[in-house]
């Protein structure tokens, strides 16, 4: 046979090597590698995710299907290893943050069946996230962004997707025990998923009890007996903590619709600018139309005023306050009388007449002796009284004479 050529594995000598490197080293020997995250994955228990919890692992996926052997469903919890970069250490609140929308959208589904303990867990879980990254703005922005939702207060006009005013109204008389909890149960689910993704806004919290309740009737869709099963608490402290927890959450709505409003109200700087415009349209005009009004009418009763004490100048008030006695006031001012002396000549009994418009008397209040009359002639045993004839009076001239 031919010798293998030189090479290749079938020419290779096998021999003892010299200097080969240790298959094991001491790890005070090993340079330490540059990691990023570690992490872990078991089927879950609510014992399971305490312990890792306690490890300041955050969950970041939840099988739907549970294990055919162990019934549980198989979860990874991951932590984070800080680079000392800033913001870029931001990445995994944006996936925890991604995980728990998805989370509780399926809450209603495939984990319906979920203990409400286990739930409220994993949802805290999730939710202290924000425990370990800077408080400041940016981030908590990168974050959103990265995640691809919004962390901050909810705003009118997105409020108006997820609630009208009718709703708003419902849980208002809900929270007042004015109407069944059953009025409410299609409003739940919107407000659980508002809570449980913080857009009540970062100083919004309801108890620990309250939470639950709210999520396990609000996402998981499960009636007011079975989590009495499942916390152990009677039916009416159930349903005692929910109404003040959505009481707690109706007044939270109606401040954010009242800052809107108080909002669109002038105030301030904007406020100071619009009353500036209006005093510059008063100097269009140097009487506004209520003062032009005012100055007329005062004009038209100094006139009446005057007129009136013309009239009456010597005479006591005892007699121009009585109507029936002015009646037979002489008219004519004394310029009217005066040109009439002048132009007129006197007629044969001596006098002289004017033209004047009689004024009509105002009719005359009801008196006592009136009252009176008025008895003595409905009573039987008197006889009625003659009634004067007032044709003379009907008959009254209209020229008043004044005799020279």
């Amino acid at each position: 046979d031919e010798d293998p050529p030189k090479g290749e594995i079938r020419g290779e000598k096998l021999k003892p090597r010299k200097e080969l490197p240790p298959l094991l080293l001491p790890l005070t020997e090993v340079e330490t590698p540059r990691l990023d995250w570690i992490g872990t994955s078991f089927g879950l228990t609510n014992q399971l995710h305490k312990f890792w919890s306690k490890a300041m692992m955050k969950m970041l996926y939840l099988r739907q299907t549970p294990n055919e052997l162990t019934g549980e469903h198989t979860t990874i919890m991951v932590r984070a290893l800080p680079k000392r970069t800033g913001v870029d250490d931001a990445w995994l609140p944006a996936f925890v943050k991604d995980s728990q929308r998805r989370l509780i959208s399926l809450f209603g589904g495939s984990f319906k069946s979920m203990d409400v303990r286990t739930a409220m867990a994993v949802l805290e879980n999730m939710e202290s996230v924000w425990a370990g990254t800077p408080a400041d703005a940016p981030v908590k922005k990168t974050i959103s962004q990265r995640s691809g939702s919004s962390c901050e207060k909810i705003e009118v006009t997105e409020l108006n997707y997820f609630l009208t005013p009718h709703d708003l109204k419902r849980l208002e008389l809900y929270g007042r025990n004015l109407c069944d909890h059953h009025l409410v149960t299609d409003l739940l689910p919107a407000i659980a998923r508002l809570y449980f993704t913080g857009r009540f806004g970062s100083d919004f919290k309801v108890s620990s009890l309250q939470a639950a309740l709210l999520c396990g009737i609000g996402l998981q869709h499960k009636s007011v007996d079975s989590l009495n099963g499942e916390l152990g608490l009677p039916s009416n402290q159930i349903l005692a903590m929910f109404n003040k927890a959505v009481r707690k959450m109706s007044m939270a709505l109606s401040s954010i619709l009242e800052e809107s409003e108080k909002s669109k109200m002038l105030g301030g700087k904007e406020r100071a600018k619009v009353e500036k415009a209006a005093d510059k349209m008063k100097d269009v005009s140097h009487q506004t139309l209520q003062e032009d009004v005012q100055e007329a009418a005062d004009v038209a009763m100094k006139k009446l005023k005057q007129s009136k004490s013309s009239k009456a100048a010597n005479l006591p008030p005892e007699i121009t306050e009585d109507a029936e006695i002015m009646q037979y006031a002489i008219k004519g001012s004394d310029k009217e009388w005066s040109e009439a002396l002048k132009e007129s000549e006197l007629n044969e009994n001596g006098t002289i007449a004017i033209r004047s418009v009689q004024e009509k008397a105002g009719k005359r209040k009801l008196g006592e002796e009136d009252i009176e009359r008025e008895g003595e002639m409905a009573t039987p045993s008197k006889t009625p009284k003659s009634k004067k004839s007032k044709s003379s009076k009907k008959k009254k001239s209209s020229k008043k004479t004044r005799s020279q």
